[in-house]
């Protein structure tokens, strides 16, 4: 069992998470290994029918739906281990949904030519226009969220890398981004012409990147919502920024690992990354879980 677990502690690892999580993951395909010897079943044999009765042992032993479906999480990245090891060719747990554990799904997912497609459809050549464009297209290409926005400044800007310098936050990790080449034009443009403009029309003195013409205090979310508001109206799938970077994170995990994605999102954990994976993340609502097999 020892030599089972430093294997998958060694995928864990791999696949990005962190020390704690880790211990947790072993503790529980720990108890999951000595469960299997008790019946007498190696875990390259067990089916579907099997983890349905250690998810009833568990349950019994008053586990609740939430932590069931957590064990149940650390158990299908334990197959996929043993997937990649070649020692089995099926992932028994792939297919078991909790019932009645409440989670929050995301949202209609863009993919990536439709991100492009919403980034194409917003044509305003005026000044309020040109920084709107600018801010829509860091968070399609970037996917940043709109907190980062507001504090982005001119020196995070780096145009002749092609870069653009996320701060962190308390919620979130400083990371450096390439720009689209398209960007660093459009972004070229918005700051040493259509800002300095904006700055002299409103009166206001500041090195925030992204300002109001009404030279008074606007919240970020009024920014978004002057690009957002006429978007969603030419495309009723949209909903908010949030759909945006949820389907920017969503294309990020079919291009790159766990980890690699965990930093260009800025996730503090590896966990928020992985709660991107679920499969298709469609709709917006706290639902509960209707499928089988537990009630």
């Amino acid at each position: 069992m020892k030599t089972e677990k430093a294997s998958f502690e060694t995928y864990l690892k791999q696949q990005g998470f962190t020390k704690s999580s880790i211990k947790t993951r072993l503790a529980v395909i720990g108890c999951y290994l000595k469960w299997l010897e008790k019946q007498g079943l190696q875990a390259e044999e067990v089916t579907y029918n099997d983890l349905l009765i250690y998810i009833k042992h568990s349950q019994r032993k008053g586990v609740s739906q939430r932590t069931v479906q957590s064990y149940l999480g650390t158990i299908k990245h334990y197959y996929d281990h043993l997937i990649r090891e070649g020692k089995t060719t099926v992932n028994p747990a792939e297919d078991i949904k909790i019932k009645g554990v409440k989670r929050k799904t995301l949202y209609h997912i863009f993919e990536p030519h439709e991100l492009h497609q919403l980034y194409n459809s917003y044509k305003d050549e005026s000044l309020i226009g040109k920084r709107n464009k600018v801010m829509l297209g860091l968070l399609i290409y970037q996917g940043l969220k709109t907190e980062e926005l507001a504090k982005l400044e001119t020196t995070d800007i780096k145009l002749r890398e092609g870069k653009i310098e996320v701060p962190g936050g308390r919620r979130s990790n400083h990371r450096t981004m390439n720009l689209e080449s398209h960007q660093v034009l459009e972004m070229y443009d918005y700051i040493l012409q259509a800002r300095p403009e904006i700055l002299m029309e409103s009166g206001q003195q500041t090195d925030k990147l992204f300002i109001s013409l009404t030279g008074k205090e606007s919240t970020i979310s009024n920014l978004t919502n002057s690009f957002i508001k006429p978007l969603k109206a030419q495309n009723k799938n949209l909903l908010n920024t949030k759909q945006i970077r949820a389907s920017v994170i969503t294309k990020w995990l079919k291009q790159y690992n766990l980890r690699e994605t965990q930093y260009l999102a800025g996730h503090r954990y590896i966990s928020t990354t992985e709660g991107y994976k679920q499969n298709d993340m469609e709709g917006l609502v706290e639902e509960v879980n209707m499928f089988h097999p537990l009630g």
